[in-house]
């Protein structure tokens, strides 16, 4: 056996070795909501990633750019749904979206305006806890069991947080599935920014 033959086998367990040693380095994520809690205090906020929406007959996708300051909310869709972009920005008493053919509208409900508009029904009042993890401290919900996917049914939704990523001190989804027969959305965050500036801004331009 030669030398350069002999040197591939000792690399070759070595490198057995490296990975067995990596794959017993576990994480230690999230198992329950209450270790979640502390996201409550994320008051400022902004996530960058991609929605995708599918129900019985259809299914589309949009990249989704999502500024929260405290009460209020600045969202924008590029290619949502089929229809171009759209900027919907508000808080919870009043909602304005415009949309790329430079139509505006303005509603009392982010999901109500969406819905009329564009479509789909989405709970963007609730969403902006489910991002963080938390339920609606407004309203009751379940809590799953501990032998399923971390995550809650609230307000007539399954909310499932399969991946986590750190940030900070805090763990913050990476992917969230949230289904409501039978509509299923999958959000998968691509970046999270902490405190960010928030220009106050009252309509979509």
């Amino acid at each position: 056996m030669s030398f350069y033959i002999k040197l591939l086998q000792v690399l070759a367990i070595l490198s057995l070795t490296a990975c067995s040693q990596w794959q017993q380095q576990p994480t230690e994520p999230a198992n329950t909501l209450d270790t979640l809690a502390n996201n409550n205090s994320i008051q400022q906020w902004s996530v960058r990633g991609k929605i995708g929406l599918r129900n019985e007959t259809q299914a589309h996708s949009a990249y989704l750019n999502w500024n929260q300051c405290g009460d209020d909310f600045d969202i924008r869709l590029s290619g949502p749904l089929g229809q171009g972009a759209a900027h919907l920005v508000g808080n919870a008493e009043q909602v304005h979206l415009a949309t790329s053919n430079q139509q505006h509208y303005s509603a009392s409900s982010a999901g109500q305006l969406l819905e009329q508009q564009l479509g789909w029904s989405l709970p963007v009042e609730q969403l902006r806890h489910w991002l963080r993890a938390i339920p609606d401290p407004d309203f009751a919900y379940r809590a799953n069991q501990p032998n399923q996917v971390l995550g809650f049914s609230q307000q007539g939704w399954r909310l499932s947080y399969p991946r986590l990523a750190q940030q900070d001190k805090y763990q913050l989804p990476a992917r969230i599935i949230a289904e409501q027969a039978p509509l299923k959305v999958t959000l998968v965050i691509k970046a999270w920014q902490l405190n960010p500036d928030c220009p106050k801004q009252t309509t979509a331009p």
